[in-house]
């Protein structure tokens, strides 16, 4: 019996494959990766809501694409925007990019 990845990580190695080095605390990714969609839309709801639901209404790809789209425009509008270039928790990126 084939074992199915979490939707959690799909979601880290589709956003890996699209922003080649990812600047997330590696901890966060590892607790995102064992995630299913449900849990992950829960665990960043306080913290982000829009994108709590993003997470909710979409498969794991197109979740990633709109993260990586949205730091790409931060870092492209802002090149001094520290939070598109450095480790830091996923949790704080997501709520300034959401």
């Amino acid at each position: 019996m084939a074992h199915e990845p979490t939707y959690g990580a799909l979601f880290v190695k589709h956003l890996m494959k699209v922003g080649g080095r990812v600047p997330y605390d590696y901890k966060d990714l590892q607790q995102v990766k064992a995630m299913s969609q449900a849990e992950l839309a829960d665990w960043i709801k306080s913290e982000c809501r829009e994108f709590s639901q993003a997470v909710r209404d979409n498969p794991a790809d197109v979740a990633a694409e709109m993260v990586h789209k949205k730091r790409a425009d931060m870092a492209a509008s802002s090149p001094a925007a520290c939070a598109a270039e450095c480790a830091v928790s996923f949790l704080e990126l997501l709520a300034h990019l959401f």
